[in-house]
């Protein structure tokens, strides 16, 4: 017994020794939490900016990422439009502030969920697709165009539950009054949408493409042969979605992040907002959200899922 305590001394020794050693890294910037930090309609102000950055600061918080949002009702004359020279006047001094206190600074590439605005044109925007099936016997001709109708949408996120008739709203939806009240969600104006894609499959594992066989009408200029054949219609519109929650000058259609064309052209509204202004002091952009969620259960989709 006397031989076991004795062995088990060194050990224990060793141990605190070990222990002993260990040094705690320094606390630094980056080890620090971080923290969202919400523009409310981009309603701020040196003043309160220089007050809520030193309150961070003696909360312990390493740094904060800048996510322009929705404004607050009874504030309207206080919203400052999100990347104009007012806005990047009051991100120059939260810059200059926040190097000077020691905070931390990320900015969310966008205004609400998820990234787009009012930039985003159609050609840009995210897309859906539809399709439609038929079926055909040897001898048979489609007898209906090839097209696919789309019914109009319009869905909001505001607390007033205010939806507009899709008639009455700009498809350039930078230029609807009130789109802070509005809150746009999604909207999918009435369409008759031309075939993108059109194939035929047989009973037999025979695939023709008859995309080029529709005419300007949507007449299918084909006759099935021998056979039985279903015929599968591909129809692309745009899908409706808008930026969530967007901050004044933020409103419009979301981006689709499948294209990098039109992810190159969204952020040529930051390199021309933010020139002439030393941004460096940021760490990092943020992207909220991917998501391109629906009403009605539609995909997320872009025109390049179906390049060769």
């Amino acid at each position: 017994m006397l031989k076991k305590f004795l062995t088990i001394i060194p050990l224990a020794i060793l141990f605190v020794a070990a222990e002993a050693q260990v040094k705690w890294p320094t606390i630094a910037q980056q080890t620090k939490p971080w923290a969202r930090w919400w523009w409310q309609g981009s309603a701020v102000n040196k003043k309160d900016l220089t007050a809520n950055l030193q309150d961070y600061k003696n909360a312990g918080l390493g740094g904060m990422e800048i996510t322009p949002i929705y404004g607050v009702h009874g504030y309207e004359k206080q919203f400052i439009n999100f990347l104009s020279p007012q806005w990047m006047e009051m991100l120059d001094h939260t810059l200059k502030e926040a190097k000077r206190i020691g905070i931390g600074i990320d900015l969310a590439n966008g205004t609400g969920w998820p990234f787009g605005g009012p930039t985003i044109t159609e050609k840009e925007a995210s897309k859906t697709i539809y399709h439609k099936t038929w079926q055909l016997n040897e001898g048979e001709e489609l007898q209906e165009p090839v097209v696919y109708k789309v019914e109009g949408l319009v869905r909001t996120a505001n607390a007033n539950n205010i939806a507009p008739k899709v008639e009455t709203v700009n498809p350039v939806i930078a230029q609807n009054a009130n789109l802070q009240d509005i809150a746009l969600d999604q909207i999918i104006f009435p369409a008759t949408l031309p075939v993108t894609l059109l194939m035929a499959y047989d009973d037999k594992g025979i695939v023709l493409n008859l995309t080029s066989k529709v005419q300007a009408d949507g007449t299918l200029k084909w006759k099935a042969p021998a056979g039985t054949w279903t015929i599968y219609g591909l129809f692309q519109g745009l899908h409706g979605k808008m930026v969530e929650r967007a901050a004044p000058g933020g409103e419009g259609y979301a981006i689709d992040h499948f294209s990098a064309s039109a992810v190159r052209h969204y952020f040529k509204r930051f390199d021309e907002a933010f020139k002439g202004h030393d941004v460096s002091y940021i760490r990092a952009l943020f992207n909220d959200s991917y998501e391109v969620d629906d009403a009605r259960g539609q995909s997320d989709w872009t025109p390049e899922l179906l390049a060769e």
